[in-house]
């Protein structure tokens, strides 16, 4: 919710401290390049069995209370900036290696539905984040909305000293040490104790910081997964810069009312999720049960039928922003392109995570770093993009760059495995 719930309150910022849009503009995107730059540095520590998944969550959890609380009482625009930037490094944690959680707890045959339920809060907390903050800045002012991150996360905190350890290194390196404590016999040993090279922080730092870059340098097909995942996500975040330009520009919309459009991304979601459930039970989970291996392909079926609806939705929604056309029908548009925003998402997460099991969470940290950095770059050029170009034009213009990426689907569908075969990896 931190992300995006400052793009209501952007205009009111720039105004009470004079500042052009480029600044108010770096008070959205340096969240994201925060939760970026964080996800490298955090990953990796979650990972060591003498550290595990709770203490980088709760640390992490506290400076980001404490860090939102500074935010509400100080009156300095950069000093603001930089606190929204340790929004998002302190923020990652929680966020980057919330998935690895679910995995943990999870039988394998049904953590496509907890990746579903993670992706679902992923989308829908940006989506809700301006329908709150619309109504609330209206009436108490722009701060408001920092305050209700710092209401939103202090109780988060609460819960998160009373969360079970859920890593299985962890698990059993902290049990290794009861048993030597109670009975005096150190010859008991966790395996990351017997395998300590595996679980070294040079290691680990490896392959956070390595590993992920070499793969995609080597496999088309997972470079391919990075950039249209970054590409559609920074997509999803251009429109907190558009959004007020069509709604309050042309359709005279008040800031509370653009919020609950937002909605519509949520409400796109509910409507894919029973398809794509319905295809995980019968296509992916009832093989694994009977024992069938299925390729990693077989997990892109749903992003084939899909991938089209985001470009039908950026121009949709291009050329019907206007004020002789209902508001509703680019909303059916914003709603078609996070149809295929968080099934592609979905698609492309599991693809990668069984081509390269091994390697899944250093992949996913690196595709959080180059989303992230997208997303910072896209939040700080839509603007003058849609000011200079206009909305139809300038939204014509991205949708162009996902038109290839629909053939690009089909390509790694058919073609993955052979991809796979020739990266030497």
């Amino acid at each position: 919710m931190p992300s995006s719930i400052f793009s209501a309150a952007q205009p009111e910022f720039m105004d009470t401290y004079e500042v052009p849009t480029s600044v108010g503009s770096f008070g959205l995107a340096l969240v994201l390049l925060g939760y970026g730059v964080g996800v490298l540095l955090f990953s990796p520590l979650s990972e060591i069995p003498a550290i595990g998944r709770n203490p980088p969550y709760v640390i992490s959890m506290a400076l980001f209370v404490l860090v939102s609380g500074v935010a509400v009482a100080l009156d300095n625009v950069s000093w603001f900036l930089i606190l929204r930037f340790l929004q998002g490094f302190f923020g990652s944690p929680c966020l980057a290696t919330g998935a690895a959680s679910l995995t943990d707890i999870t039988e394998l045959v049904n953590i496509p539905y907890g990746l579903w339920i993670w992706g679902i809060c992923a989308v829908a907390a940006p989506a809700i984040a301006p329908c709150i903050a619309g109504f609330s800045i209206t009436v108490n002012g722009w701060k408001w909305s920092m305050w209700e991150i710092l209401w939103g996360a202090a109780p988060c905190l609460i819960l998160l000293l009373f969360l079970p350890e859920t890593s299985v290194p962890t698990i059993l390196h902290q049990r290794a040490a009861r048993l030597r404590t109670r009975t005096g016999n150190q010859s008991f040993k966790a395996s990351s104790e017997i395998d300590s090279s595996r679980y070294s922080i040079r290691t680990l730092v490896h392959g956070a910081l390595i590993t992920p870059w070499k793969i995609n340098a080597l496999d088309p097909a997972i470079l391919f997964t990075t950039l249209y995942i970054a590409l559609i996500y920074a997509i999803f975040y251009s429109f907190f810069e558009v959004f007020p330009l069509v709604y309050q520009g042309i359709y005279n919309m008040s800031t509370a009312n653009m919020g609950l459009v937002f909605l519509a991304a949520i409400i796109a979601v509910l409507i894919v999720m029973p398809f794509y459930c319905l295809f995980i039970h019968y296509h992916i989970a009832q093989p694994i049960r009977n024992g069938n291996f299925l390729p990693p392909e077989r997990r892109l079926i749903p992003a084939l039928f899909i991938a089209l609806f985001v470009p039908t939705g950026m121009y949709l929604f291009a050329w019907t922003s206007r004020a002789d056309i209902h508001w509703t029908v680019p909303t059916v548009g914003f709603m078609l392109i996070m149809m295929g925003v968080i099934t592609l998402l979905q698609c492309m997460f599991g693809y990668m995570a069984v081509a390269y099991p091994s390697h899944s969470a250093s992949l996913f940290a690196m595709n959080d770093f180059a989303r992230s950095t997208l997303v910072f770059a896209a939040i700080l050029w839509s603007g003058p993009l849609y000011r200079n170009l206009g909305v139809a034009r300038g939204t014509s213009l991205v949708g162009v760059l996902t038109v290839p990426c629909v053939f690009g689907t089909f390509a790694l569908y058919w073609l993955g495995p052979e991809l796979r075969k020739r990266s030497r990896l």
